[in-house]
């Protein structure tokens, strides 16, 4: 906890009761303080510099058991919430007098199959039907989930945007649990789907996803997974700390062991747009073929270690994280 003293004459953001305990929050302008009389109270600090609309869209207020009550931003014309493990059931409203909102389940994505979010929606002053997720990590400050789509080749590398679509929805419907960092002090998740492959023997496809944490230090970590049509959950293939699946390195690969419906062992391979080419080798056996459309289907006898590269189209050649 940074306790140095306030950059700046703090603001105050609330003074109040709340649930029968006293609580005012403070913004110095590089963090949050929240001081919350009782004996289960106490001072709690929070980095929250270069916040936008909606990394400060909210702040937890008060936290009893596993029930939350935030303070919402004057710029949040509404408030929501949603099961990330529902995205086809529609938004419930969320009561927010005087922007403190009802207690609604926190926890965030601890419990990924049944995570609450809030779904907040700015004033038209500010964006208009501009919508937006938090999700609770167990600090003062939400994290802000968004999303990446999967490449088009015809067009640029995306951007991540609100995951509020349905795509979005669904794709952290399934990859959620497979988030690298899920402790306070995140400041942003962001899924980004970097490839589609078709499975063998007609099985489907698969969705290669990249998960990634940014903490409002700075710092940051990645994972990969292959979402696949019959497997519950995601099963992560790689990850860490690092610039991994940032703006900062846009290429990845990952990989993964998937048996097709029929009992046949497959080692399923894919890379991000750039990746041309794709190596896998075996203790006894190696493949290395072009990958036009990123991806990689090799069948095999049994599972055993390997090892996978990719080849980019300027040259260079990458592996996947650990």
């Amino acid at each position: 906890m940074d306790a140095t003293r306030p950059v700046a004459p703090p603001a105050l953001l609330f003074a109040g009761t709340v649930d029968g305990a006293a609580v005012v929050v403070l913004f110095d302008g590089r963090r949050l303080a929240r001081y919350t009389d009782g004996r289960d109270g106490g001072l709690d600090l929070a980095r929250a510099d270069d916040s936008d609309v909606t990394t400060a869209g909210a702040v937890v207020l008060r936290r009893q058991g596993t029930a939350v009550r935030y303070l919402l931003a004057p710029w949040v014309d509404a408030a929501e919430t949603r099961r990330i493990d529902q995205p086809d059931s529609p938004a419930r409203p969320l009561d927010h007098p005087d922007g403190v909102t009802a207690a609604v389940p926190g926890g965030g994505l601890a419990d990924c199959h049944g995570a609450t979010v809030l779904q907040l929606h700015s004033s038209p002053a500010i964006a208009e039907k501009h919508a937006f997720l938090l999700t609770d990590l167990g600090g003062l400050v939400p994290a802000h989930l968004t999303y990446s789509p999967p490449p088009d080749r015809t067009q640029p590398a995306r951007e991540p945007r609100e995951a509020t679509g349905q795509d979005a929805l669904l794709a952290w419907a399934r990859a959620g649990c497979a988030v690298p960092d899920g402790t306070p002090g995140v400041k942003q998740l962001n899924l980004w789907a970097f490839a589609v492959q078709p499975l063998p023997q007609n099985a489907g496809s698969a969705s290669w996803v990249c998960l990634r944490a940014d903490r409002w230090t700075g710092e940051g970590s990645a994972a990969t997974a292959v979402l696949l049509p019959t497997a519950r959950g995601p099963q992560r293939t790689g990850g860490g700390p690092g610039r991994a699946c940032s703006r900062f390195e846009q290429d990845v690969v990952g990989w993964a062991w998937w048996r097709s419906p029929q009992g046949a062992e497959f080692l399923l391979a894919a890379g991000s747009r750039r990746v041309t080419r794709l190596a896998v080798k075996g203790p006894d056996w190696s493949a290395d073929r072009p990958a036009p459309d990123h991806t990689l289907a090799v069948e095999r006898p049994a599972r055993a270690a390997v090892q996978v590269e990719a080849a980019l189209d300027g040259g260079a050649r990458i592996s996947p994280p650990h």
